[in-house]
């Protein structure tokens, strides 16, 4: 980002008349001298106030003091200079283009700081809407307020909203005379998260295998950074059902922490969480539980963890417990997942309809329907509260609702619901081959007991294909299932 003293001697330069304790600040500042640099501003605003001089004096002295603090790493109190500064609009200050938009920008950065995303996103906003009032605004400054409001996004988890900024950053900053390798490497790595978040798993991880090497470059193979990039890398990679693969690159970045010495971090525990997920896919779950618990363990007593860390850990546990039909722990385990999730974000939170489904899977592996069917409707109804009707987190729950629905002779409502799961997984350009599976079979299923054996055998052929296209040696017992069944249904038809 241009940086602040450029700022402050163009500011100096229309200030003239200010005294020379502000001059005194902005030649500190420069050298890096930021505890100086308050001290000039401090003696500067305090001459603009004793003598009652106008807000525009008082209005750039509060934003160099505010910038002063905020490189001490003080931003809680540097908040309260750039709110009192900007304030100043409010009372008949006229103030160009050019300083509100730097005041807006090292306001927005500030509370990205403090985690005020929400009005951080907001002033962040303003001042590149103001940018083209700017005649000599520099691409390259524009590119940094981008990018830093593109992380507010994320961080905010509006992935789609965040990626067109990120992707016009990085040609900014592709196309710079100055080496600005770092926020390239930066911006790879939080357009792979972006990417990961909307389902493009392909691009994320593209995007790594680029971000990887200049990290490596910047910071050196073994560093957080590094870490970090390699993780996401192995969560795109376990996105794609590649998990052998995955499994490898968990490895090494769990690895790569035990080198770093933060076996006991959040990185830690993320790194040891997709790789249970890992283990649990390939059906290793002895492993996959020693892994997922050594993760809740670092989760419940770091002191960086939050409620969604936990909560998903237990969330990720009980499905491990589900598959190795530990239904009562996993209950528990969901029963307090809910109560977190609830607590923290309310009862209508996307978050928990993802935990009511797994705990209506609980019951439902246990043929407990009844139980499952209120469970699976509430979650279905928060999520399309939330997304609307045709996101894809509402197909696998109405695969799971109309399951239950089957299972106890309601073949109608069975049928309407996997229709529609189906209509939404035929609009995803790679959805997961398991669920699309899964609700194939349901519905073929639904025709035969209903005597349309017509209808059900393009489905079974369409679930087949899926089978095989994963080369699963798991599968093999579904497969030869349905293989018998289509033979079955071609001699009923001869």
């Amino acid at each position: 980002m241009k940086s602040w003293h450029t700022i402050f001697a163009s500011i100096f330069a229309r200030k003239s008349t200010w005294k020379s304790s502000f001059d005194a600040g902005c030649q500190a500042f420069q050298n890096r001298q930021f505890a100086l640099a308050e001290t000039k501003f401090r003696e500067s605003l305090g001459e603009i106030i004793s003598k009652k001089a106008g807000y525009e004096g008082r209005f750039s002295n509060l934003i160099c003091l505010g910038v002063s603090l905020r490189a001490q790493e003080r931003s809680d109190e540097a908040e309260l200079l750039f709110r009192e500064a900007l304030s100043l609009r409010k009372n008949g200050l006229t103030v160009g283009a050019e300083d509100i938009v730097y005041a807006l920008k090292e306001f927005g950065l500030c509370l990205y700081d403090l985690g005020k995303l929400s009005e951080a996103e907001d002033s962040l906003k303003e001042a590149l809407d103001l940018y083209p009032q700017i005649t000599t605004a520099d691409p390259e400054d524009i590119a940094d307020c981008e990018f830093i409001l593109a992380r507010t996004l994320i961080l905010q988890s509006y992935f789609s909203e965040a990626l067109p900024m990120l992707e016009k950053a990085l040609q900014h900053f592709e196309k710079s005379s100055a080496d600005r390798s770092l926020e390239i490497a930066d911006a790879l790595h939080c357009q792979a998260i972006a990417w990961n978040r909307t389902g493009n798993f392909d691009l994320a991880e593209n995007g790594l295998l680029k971000a990887i090497p200049l990290q490596e470059k910047i910071h050196g193979k073994d560093s957080i950074q590094v870490s970090r990039c390699i993780t996401e890398l192995a969560a795109a990679i376990l996105s794609q059902e590649r998990y052998q693969d995955a499994e490898t690159v968990f490895t090494q970045s769990i690895t790569c922490l035990d080198r770093l010495g933060k076996s006991k971090s959040t990185d830690y525990a993320d790194s040891l969480s997709g790789l249970a997920a890992c283990l649990r896919f390939l059906k290793r779950h002895a492993q996959a539980e020693a892994y997922y618990l050594q993760a809740l363990k670092i989760y419940e007593e770091c002191p960086d963890s939050d409620y969604n860390d936990i909560a998903t850990m237990l969330t990720q546990l009980a499905v491990c417990y589900s598959e190795k039909e530990e239904f009562d722990t996993a209950e528990r385990l969901l029963k307090r997942a809910i109560i977190i999730i609830e607590k923290a974000l309310g009862k209508e939170h996307s978050a928990v309809s993802e935990v009511l489904f797994n705990l209506a899977n609980c019951y439902s592996f246990q043929n407990r329907y009844i139980d499952a069917v209120p469970l699976y409707q509430r979650a279905l109804d928060i999520s399309q509260a939330v997304f609307g009707q045709d996101h894809p987190d509402i197909a696998p729950k109405l695969t799971g609702l109309a399951y239950c629905y089957q299972l106890q002779d309601q073949y109608p409502q069975a049928k309407t619901l996997y229709k529609k799961a189906l209509a939404i997984y035929e609009k995803i350009p790679a959805p997961v081959e398991d669920e699309l599976a899964d609700n194939l079979i349901g519905l073929a299923n639904c025709y035969i007991e209903t005597g349309d054996h017509n209808s059900a055998k393009p489905l079974y052929e369409r679930a087949l294909r899926c089978k095989q296209n994963k080369f699963d040696p798991r599968d093999q017992d579904l497969v030869s299932r349905i293989e018998t069944l289509l033979k079955q249904l071609e001699q009923s038809t001869v």
